[in-house]
């Protein structure tokens, strides 16, 4: 019997992916150390996240994952096409001497769905909490101004805050606090903006079709001091209600929490990706609900020399035709020095410009932001 249940299990250990949906793979990125769940026609794409190298194949049983449960819901992508292009757009014509790999058409031929998971916990929440409470009130007073050689009366209105010491018992039940399933969340959320958990669709492996998923990295128990966070806050704002207090501070509490449900949650965006001068993917994120890019921006050195060259050709031609100037008036006629004069102002002046497109080339890539 003992043999048989071993052999269940390992079964279940090695087809747990195929609840995801048929023809689905797991896949790893030896770069960022992702792990996704994937159409196997997707496998050799580069990483959805870091586009660093191809995501590699793995074995679902032998490379199991810290999480392999598929998600209960789903945050559908709302952004609308022609919204995403405009974004798009305004990013590839935002850099002057760009990379020849940024354009609308690449970055919008590349764009990739891809769902981060996110859990949210459900709780009952007791225990003790101490905290002073703050209630608005005004003070009348007057003020007197001379004005027009005369002395007038202002009345004036001051908003004061009246602190009271407050204590109670908490006995409540709190339901959907987020929590984090990736190291990454904070900084994605950094750059294109936080998601909007509200309005989830159940999880349907059909509405998944030619998207990759991001499996999580941080299991339950890793993310709920964070969840822990949250549910502190959602507490103190209802004692402060509770007491009918407008403001609240220095609150404190002594909380038991029994009855968590977990729920993983899946949260649309889009990647793309070009390549710089050195071949190296540089990441484009588009938020899937409201459509917000953020970019890494690289110019293209290569082509800051080739217009750097063109302008130095330009001034060379100017420089030539200077000497040629002064050798003539200085030998034939003295009235075309003034010429000379011209000519020669227009190479010191184009000739120093030809510094701008490689002083804007490196300013650009070693302040920008990944």
């Amino acid at each position: 019997m003992v043999k048989l249940m071993d052999e269940v299990e390992s079964v279940q250990n090695e087809n747990w992916i195929g609840v995801w949906g048929a023809n689905w793979v797991l896949a790893g990125c030896a770069s960022c150390n992702g792990v996704f769940v994937l159409p196997s026609e997707k496998v050799s794409q580069r990483c959805p996240l870091c586009g660093q190298t191809a995501l590699a194949q793995m074995n679902p049983a032998e490379d199991r994952p810290i999480y392999t449960q598929p998600p209960e819901l789903v945050v559908p992508f709302r952004a609308a096409e022609n919204q995403l292009r405009a974004s798009v757009r305004q990013f590839a014509k935002s850099l002057w001497l760009a990379p020849a790999d940024l354009s609308e058409n690449t970055l919008l031929g590349r764009l990739q769905p891809v769902y981060l998971p996110m859990w949210l916990v459900d709780a009952q929440v007791q225990g003790e909490w101490q905290a002073e409470m703050g209630f608005d009130y005004e003070i009348v007073s007057h003020r007197e101004q001379f004005q027009n050689s005369d002395w007038q009366t202002e009345r004036v209105k001051e908003k004061r805050v009246r602190w009271e010491q407050r204590i109670g018992r908490l006995d409540r039940q709190y339901d959907n606090q987020a929590a984090p399933a990736l190291e990454e969340h904070s900084q994605v959320e950094a750059k294109i903006g936080r998601f909007d958990c509200k309005a989830p669709k159940p999880f349907h492996p059909g509405d998944l079709d030619g998207a990759v998923i991001h499996l999580p990295n941080r299991p339950p128990e890793d993310a709920w001091n964070e969840a822990v966070v949250g549910l502190q806050t959602a507490v103190a704002q209802d004692c402060r209600l509770a007491c009918e207090a407008d403001h609240s501070r220095g609150f404190k509490w002594s909380p038991r929490f029994t009855n968590q449900q977990w729920t993983q949650l899946l949260l649309p965006l889009y990647t793309s990706y070009y390549l710089d001068d050195d071949n190296r993917a540089q990441m484009v994120l588009l938020h899937g609900q409201t459509g917000q890019l953020h970019g890494a921006k690289r110019a293209s050195m290569k082509r800051a020399q080739r217009v750097a060259g063109m302008i130095a050709v330009v001034a060379a031609v100017f420089l030539l035709l200077t000497l040629a100037l002064l050798a003539l008036g200085f030998t034939m006629a003295e009235e075309v020095l003034a010429w000379a004069g011209v000519t020669g102002v227009l190479t010191v002046g184009v000739g120093g410009t030809a510094v701008i497109p490689l002083v804007y080339a490196w300013t650009i890539n070693s302040t920008a932001k990944e």
